[in-house]
């Protein structure tokens, strides 16, 4: 099964910060938040003979890591000015 390494880092990045944002805490809103987010980031996707220590090195990558928060960030405050919620 095919798995964007890039959808996994912003779960792993938006679930250390998303008590720092003041956006509603709705299904919604974090799906917007992400939705966005992964939208203006690229797929990260790893052939098979890629092996699973290299995969791990992308997620714990730390310029990969500020990138996803910068977009993270970014999203949250365009959730924020739309939030209904």
């Amino acid at each position: 099964m095919l798995k964007n390494y890039m959808e996994i880092l912003v779960d792993e990045v938006y679930n250390e910060v998303k008590n720092q944002y003041e956006v509603c805490q709705y299904d919604n809103c974090t799906d917007d938040i992400k939705a966005i987010a992964l939208n203006a980031l690229p797929p990260a996707y790893f052939p098979s003979y890629v092996d699973e220590g290299e995969r791990k090195s992308f997620l714990l990558n730390r310029q990969m890591k500020i990138t996803a928060l910068a977009k993270i960030t970014e999203a949250a405050q365009i959730v924020a000015q739309r939030c209904k919620g």
